[in-house]
């Protein structure tokens, strides 16, 4: 009975370790218990006879390195990865659109950094004058090493 319990428990830890590498990524739960169950299952055949336990060892080595050889030669793996290459990117800096002079208005209070709408874009700019209430309309003064710097404009 306790060579067939060991069997179970290579062939269950082999399992496991399939599951890991092609169902689950990373190294989780299944990848833990698929090396404790192969490991108790040698552990157990090597209790009951030494000749069976280098068996099972000799064949559970060979049945992870057949895995790992047909994954590898028919590109299994490739199956469960990302195929798809992204070659766009995410424009997060309108300086090309914003110029001295353009007009706007803060969404945050300027203390000095905060955030203004100018031109349709929320951008963040530094105020030349301290701080500068929410809501106020400002202008850009200049721009400079990508930072952003307003002024508010003046009242009459």
């Amino acid at each position: 009975m306790d060579i067939w319990l060991a069997v179970v428990l290579v062939v269950f830890g082999l399992l496991f370790l399939v599951l890991e590498v092609f169902v689950f990524p990373g190294f989780g739960v299944s990848g833990i218990v698929g090396l404790v169950c192969l490991g108790l299952g040698v552990y157990l055949t090597f209790q009951t006879n030494d000749l069976m336990g280098w068996t099972v060892l000799m064949g559970s080595l060979s049945g992870a390195s057949i895995l790992l050889y047909v994954s590898v030669k028919y590109d299994l793996l490739s199956r469960v990865s990302l195929k798809k290459n992204i070659d766009y990117q995410v424009k997060v800096n309108h300086l090309e659109e914003l110029k001295p002079e353009d007009k706007g208005i803060t969404i945050s209070r300027l203390a000095p950094m905060g955030k203004a709408e100018i031109n349709g874009f929320v951008v963040e700019v530094n105020s030349m004058d301290g701080f500068i209430d929410q809501e106020q309309a400002i202008y850009i003064t200049h721009i400079k090493n990508n930072t952003i710097f307003v002024s508010p404009i003046k009242q009459q």
